[in-house]
């Protein structure tokens, strides 16, 4: 992890892709070894409280897509997304796009998916969107 510990020592925002596939642990375990500041998609949180409480309390942001999770077959539905439960348990989450070409999405239009599923309500949103725009941390 040699990489990682550079990235630290100046001051580089850290993030690596864990947690659509596997587990909650693994999405722990990432964090503390790669001192991460972020997680792509970390979806797998939900699983676990303790790990939810353990994201929510050092800050770790959850860079999240929605239509890649749901054509992965990660999770079933809009309406069920784990986003819901993340964004409510106090993890700062982001709502991002994954392959446009591949998955026929963007960031406009899987706030929309969010919205019109009822997924997550117009002041969620909004909260996350002005979240997202804070540095990490």
């Amino acid at each position: 992890m040699p990489i990682y510990r550079k990235a630290e020592e100046y001051h580089l925002i850290r993030k690596a892709h864990i947690g659509e596939w596997g587990t909650a642990e693994d999405i722990r375990a990432g964090v503390e070894l790669l001192h991460l500041d972020e997680v792509q998609h970390g979806i797998a949180a939900v699983n676990s409280a303790e790990v939810m409480r353990y994201l929510a309390e050092n800050r770790i942001r959850l860079n999240i897509t929605p239509t890649s999770n749901r054509k992965l077959g990660r999770v079933d539905s809009y309406e069920e997304h784990p986003i819901k439960v993340l964004f409510r348990e106090g993890i700062e989450v982001t709502i991002n796009s994954d392959d446009v070409l591949m998955f026929d999405s963007d960031v406009s239009k899987e706030y929309q998916r969010l919205y019109d599923h009822g997924t997550l309500r117009a002041e969620e949103l909004d909260e996350i969107r002005v979240c997202a725009l804070q540095p990490v941390g």
